[in-house]
């Protein structure tokens, strides 16, 4: 049942957009709205690879010092509770009339509206011949019960599984009914769908995209240097949440491991800034991602990026959207062997240098901005060059 809020959204957005059109020549036309988001910086690294973007989110991330074209929701002022009830429903009323198209990234809309999973805001802009692009970035459509059904068919415990497992109301109909509905709704509206395979194991029924990752080019420092004196040897984990990050095994293998070798400084961050961990990544040696999923997280590729060696659980035997080669830039580690897999690159020096140069290597060419804006842009060119009718639905 439509709840009045959204049904007063709804009224308005109808209202704004026509009131809105005599003025919108006054202002400039942006190529791609990309929100309403944000997670780990993909809506900000998105809008920075697409030319004349336009960048909005709800509301600030706690962790990312970086700024957008528009926040839509604040904490102060006499129009907080405004800006949170109607903000985005002007906002999007206006950007319809400036923007080609909109890249939704994560499961938020402008409206909210939570009963329809945009159903209603995507077949507005579709009718105004907008282009529709869904990111998904993990759990906005992974499934727990088809992850679990994963995981009893390969003998693996993966990242849902894992959740399901701390967590089990989340495999209850009132958690799985929102995906289902959000799957049908990108199957049927949207022009392009990003997301894994295998990691993101969802109801969507029509072939997806890769999900890239969009690293800045600048931040791309190799400083091998450090290889070279290896009396202190860094090793760094920062997980998001360490339950379903296999922390658990990487503190047992780490108290291990520094017990038997005193020049191992193992570092651990937790509810830092993304400025803390990237100058952390800058001394790290050996880098420990994730270990229950099937692709590196954005940790894991600001690692590489920094010229670190990276061990994760992701292997592209298991799934087939990450890039050829993956499995030369990280060393594939499931969680039972981190303590083993750590060891032989701190008994083999050359080894250790060499995976840090090839994981470097492989994120350049495969997750930098340059890289992943030129392949974005060739999806959104042919997008843009369909006719109007052409486009789904």
């Amino acid at each position: 049942m439509t709840s009045p809020l959204a049904r007063h959204q709804r009224r308005l957005l109808q209202f704004a957009y026509y009131a809105f059109a005599p003025f919108a020549w006054l202002s400039p036309r942006v190529s791609w709205v990309v929100g309403v988001e944000e997670v780990a910086l993909v809506t900000r690294h998105i809008a920075d690879a697409i030319p004349r973007a336009y960048a909005v989110v709800q509301r600030r991330h706690p962790f990312y010092d970086v700024e957008y074209d528009a926040v839509i929701q604040s904490e102060r002022g006499r129009l907080a509770k405004f800006r949170r009830l109607y903000g985005g429903t002007l906002l999007l009323a206006w950007l319809a009339h400036r923007a080609r198209g909109f890249i939704y990234v994560g499961r938020a809309g402008f409206l909210d509206i939570v009963d329809d999973e945009r159903r209603f805001e995507f077949e507005f802009l579709k009718r105004r011949g907008k282009r529709i692009v869904t990111y998904f970035t993990g759990t906005d459509i992974r499934s727990l019960r088809l992850m679990v059904r994963l995981a009893d068919e390969t003998g693996r415990p993966n990242i849902g599984s894992k959740l399901a497992e701390s967590r089990p109301e989340l495999l209850s109909d009132e958690f799985e009914a929102p995906l289902e509905r959000r799957a049908q709704v990108a199957d049927d509206l949207a022009d392009a769908i990003y997301s894994m395979s295998v990691d993101q194991k969802s109801y969507l029924q029509r072939p997806t995209l890769p999900f890239r990752y969009f690293q800045p080019d600048d931040a791309f420092v190799e400083n091998s240097q450090r290889f070279d004196d290896l009396e202190k040897i860094v090793v760094v984990h920062a997980p998001s949440n360490p339950a379903l990050k296999g922390t658990q095994f990487v503190r047992e293998a780490m108290a291990r491991i520094t017990s038997e070798r005193p020049h191992v400084d193992y570092r651990e961050l937790t509810g830092v800034s993304n400025a803390e961990v990237l100058a952390a990544l800058g001394e790290a040696h050996i880098v420990l991602n994730q270990f229950y999923a099937f692709a590196p997280g954005v940790f894991g590729i600001e690692a590489m990026a920094r010229g670190a060696a990276m061990l994760c659980s992701a292997d592209e035997r298991l799934e087939p959207d990450l890039a050829t080669g993956a499995n030369d830039a990280w060393l594939v580690t499931p969680h039972e062997s981190i303590y083993e897999n750590v060891n032989a690159l701190l008994d083999d020096p050359t080894a250790l240098r060499a995976l840090a140069a090839r994981g470097y290597r492989w994120a350049r060419a495969n997750a930098s901005q340059s890289a992943s804006a030129s392949s974005l842009a060739a999806t959104l060119g042919e997008l843009e060059r369909r006719p109007r009718s052409a486009v789904r639905p």
